[in-house]
């Protein structure tokens, strides 16, 4: 039997597991912010700007796919990557060629992305004061399956991936893997399969936990019943958090945008609102031709801005918007080559990747993977006249670490 015959064919399964919640206050320490900007600073720039672009090429896929339903959409560029970083690391030939064109790893050797992934990920596990962030990656391998131990070591190496070899016929082997998503996304997420597929031999996962409060609380006293109109013209009665200070704010002809710092501010998340008179399809086009607009830093000034409550639980299988940005080899059972996995025959290809996120906004804070905001990056004078920012009507967001201008989490709420 050649490398492409088919029959007997192994596949392997990709979970990427994100939660966002809402939060507690809670003293959690971190690295100060100076000697976190030390660490940001030796991240590959590279690295942050793939996932960045990669994120918003499968936003865009995912809102147009889905752009008749309305729904809400919210993904983890970082997540996605991490998890498909470690995937890569057994890619060959063109497989791998298709990988790096989705994902933007052209010019950058395997190790160097491997040692970029590294620093990201500890910088990320070192959110600072008032954060709590969790990045873990784990390998689940059917026994008896043989593997190549310098794949496995790699990403033990490089994304402290736990390695685990389970008799995948047992019916308590899923168990096992939804009891480490349980454990790693602190009890929210705590079922992410049903069951493992016969043909399955292997499965990557990566967990991303993040709780942070607000550097600024909103008084729950201050909460207030008002409307949010809803993607179809029809408004909603919603809680509307509110409060008034000094923010980073940019304003112009189509939109309002505006930084909430978390903690220490070290993370924060940009809340970008449509104008009433443009829509977020509009903004999408802006987002989608330039997101780097959004990532520098804002004027401080002095404002009202009403943010409402809410949770989003979203849960997508993203084979098909992957094939669609181009990374179709991988998923092709026949031509697949992750020779750098496994011996062959018979073949290794990839047969799913499940991307399920949860998050939830009130007065206290966010639960969310680690995104870094650097307090008044750029400061300068307060405008004269203060800002009013609304949200009630559909939005996007994005929670970001200021001092590697990272996206970690990225989302459109068309309704509440």
């Amino acid at each position: 039997m050649t490398m492409f015959e088919k029959g007997n064919v192994l596949t392997a399964g990709i979970i990427l597991v994100l939660f966002l919640t809402g939060c507690t206050q809670h003293s959690t320490k971190g690295i100060a912010l100076e000697n976190r900007q030390a660490e940001a600073s030796a991240v590959d720039s590279r690295i942050v700007d793939a996932s960045n672009k990669f994120g918003m090429q499968l936003h865009q896929q995912l809102v147009q796919k889905e752009q008749n339903q309305k729904k809400n959409i919210f993904i983890s560029p970082t997540s996605i990557s991490l998890a498909l970083a470690m995937t890569y690391n057994g890619s060959r030939g063109e497989s791998q060629t298709s990988m790096a064109k989705t994902m933007g790893w052209q010019g950058m050797s395997i190790d160097e992305l491997n040692r970029g992934n590294e620093a990201l990920i500890s910088l990320l596990n070192q959110p600072g004061n008032g954060v709590q962030m969790n990045i873990a990656n784990s390998i689940w391998l059917r026994k008896g399956t043989p593997f190549h131990s310098n794949f496995m070591k790699t990403n033990q190496e490089f994304y402290q991936a736990k390695v685990t070899e389970l008799d995948f016929n047992n019916p308590e082997a899923s168990d096992n893997i939804n009891d480490w998503v349980n454990k790693n996304t602190n009890g929210k997420i705590p079922k992410v399969i049903e069951s493992i597929d016969p043909t399955e031999v292997l499965i990557l996962a990566n967990a991303v936990y993040f709780n942070g409060g607000w550097k600024k609380e909103f008084q729950l006293s201050d909460t207030k019943e008002e409307s949010f109109k809803q993607h179809d013209g029809s408004t909603k009665q919603v809680q509307m958090m509110v409060q008034t200070g000094t923010y980073e704010y940019l304003q112009e002809e189509e939109f309002q945008a505006i930084r909430l710092p978390y903690g220490d501010g070290q993370m924060d998340m940009l809340v970008i609102l449509p104008d009433e008179a443009s829509s977020l399809g509009a903004l999408h086009d802006q987002l989608w031709a330039d997101h780097s607009k959004w990532q520098q830093p804002f004027q401080q000034n002095e404002g009202e801005i009403k943010l409402p409550r809410f949770k989003i639980e979203y849960e997508k299988q993203l084979k098909e918007p992957l094939k669609a940005l181009g990374m179709e080899l991988p998923f092709d059972e026949m031509m697949a080559d992750f020779s750098g996995m496994a011996p062959i025959p018979p073949n290794l290809f990839i047969s799913a990747v499940t991307h399920k996120t949860f998050v939830e906004v009130n007065e206290k804070g966010t639960e969310a993977a680690a995104v870094t905001a650097v307090e008044m990056a750029q400061a300068s004078a307060p405008t004269a006249t203060p800002f009013q920012m609304t949200i009630n009507r559909p939005f996007f967001f994005a929670i970001e670490d200021r001092q590697t201008n990272a996206w970690l989490f990225v989302g459109s709420v068309v309704e509440l």
